[in-house]
């Protein structure tokens, strides 16, 4: 786990604390030591808490849609340049209902490269980083088996040089940390978070059960060590559980790779190539020092052609790994803008926005591909009670989504998937 500047790793005896001192290097030397921490074990697959002192956590609003579609919205291309980006790691909390019936989505986003060379360093050592989380998506999750009830909407991370706030349920999503040592101005700000907030008169009621909500804290040894509000906490009535560091890197373990908030999910694959050409350089290297052992002149003119060929092979796997990159990026566009004219940009956009409106909150849209010929297949999951599956072809006929019957409409009810085929034309009346 990577808590600002300080990697934590998991040990028979308990849990180890690596520090990085502030400075310009602090940041990317932590990256690197997690980078060896993730890689060191060899081949298999690695996990990780991700959430380094340049990362940022910013609330939006979008239709109810998945990953792949979230990264499509122009809106959220031009404001948020990691979803166009291919050495930044990002992730989506799952969609929740906002007021005023809209959608919001809590992301998660790195604000300079750093995942990417983790990645890169398990690839290199047979390894493979399967899932990295934001703090804020591991804390939530430690929720879900129940463990403190529904009234808990505050999780704390309380561990030394690294202190967070996470704020969910109640329709408002939020994440504020605090990297190094905490001044009296910052506890404060600390304790405005998740204090009591009875002094205020609150905008909404949904606000107010958010700010009176109860709190869980996930914390390493004694949490009044390090939180100086500790004790007017603890007397408030509001902390339903103190988890230890094991919770949250459980949490981390059962969250399914396939979660929308993996960061991981933000580069191509696969990267498999570069063990290949590795093993290959390496064993090459070996056979040249131990063919020369005999002599000591070439002992030395080897070591020299050792450290030239690391770093053409170094350049060589950068390289590779890019054109990786552009070759994911490149086959990603042609999955989802087929070649040639097809609709226009303007058309597009009325039929994105039709299905929106379209879509009922029983349904999560996953895929909408339109053709040159207006044909269309949308995928989605039923993740609801009470679905409606001729309010649900009324409303896309509205929006100008028809399919023939039988044969458009595949819904399997034991899996909530739903795949609808069909044409897009003008609205219907």
């Amino acid at each position: 786990m990577l808590l600002g500047r300080g990697v934590w790793t998991r040990e028979p005896a308990g849990w180890r604390r690596k520090s990085f001192e502030e400075g310009a290097s602090s940041g990317a030397a932590a990256v690197a030591h997690l980078a060896d921490c993730l890689s060191g074990g060899g081949p298999g697959t690695a996990l990780a808490v991700f959430e380094p002192e340049g990362i940022g956590h910013q609330a939006v609003e979008i239709p109810r849609v998945g990953r792949a579609v979230f990264a499509t919205l122009e809106r959220v291309r031009n404001e948020h340049a990691a979803v166009t980006s291919e050495t930044l790691g990002w992730g989506i909390e799952t969609p929740e209902p906002a007021q005023g019936g809209a959608f919001s989505t809590l992301m998660h986003y790195e604000m300079a490269p750093g995942l990417v060379d983790v990645c890169d360093a398990c690839d290199l050592r047979g390894a493979r980083l399967a899932a990295a989380w934001s703090a804020y998506t591991a804390a939530v999750f430690c929720m879900k088996p129940g463990l403190t009830g529904a009234r808990t909407r505050f999780s704390l991370v309380l561990v030394p040089g690294f202190a967070a706030v996470s704020a969910h349920g109640g329709g408002r999503r939020s994440f504020r940390s605090w990297v190094g040592p905490m001044s009296e101005r910052d506890w404060k700000a600390f304790a405005a978070l998740v204090g009591d907030m009875d002094a205020r008169t609150p905008p909404s009621m949904s606000e107010a059960g958010l700010r009176r909500g109860g709190i869980t804290v996930i914390a390493d040894g004694d949490p009044g060590l390090i939180c100086p509000i500790w004790g007017e906490m603890g007397s408030s009535g509001r902390v339903e559980a103190v988890l230890s560091l094991d919770a949250l890197a459980d949490s981390a373990a059962r969250l399914k790779p396939s979660h929308p908030a993996n960061l991981v999910e933000a580069f191509p694959r696969p990267r498999q190539l570069n063990r290949y050409l590795v093993g290959a350089t390496a064993m090459g290297l070996t056979l040249a020092v131990a063919s020369g052992a005999s002599s000591l002149t070439l002992r030395r003119q080897l070591h020299t052609e050792d450290g030239a060929s690391q770093g053409r092979t170094s350049a060589l796997q950068g390289h590779l790994a890019a054109l990786e990159r552009n070759q994911g990026s490149m086959r990603r566009i042609r999955e989802e803008m087929p070649e040639g004219d097809g609709l226009p940009l303007a058309e597009r956009h009325d039929a994105l926005a039709a299905l929106a409106a379209a879509v009922p909150e029983t349904v999560t849209l996953t895929s909408l591909t339109i053709a040159r010929d207006s044909a269309f297949e949308i995928q989605a999951m039923v993740v609801g009670s009470g679905f409606d599956m001729e309010g649900f072809r009324a409303a896309l006929y509205r929006g100008g989504f028809t399919w023939a019957t039988p044969g458009g409409c595949s819904y399997d009810a034991s899996s909530g998937r739903l795949v609808v085929n069909g044409r897009y034309g003008g609205s219907r009346p």
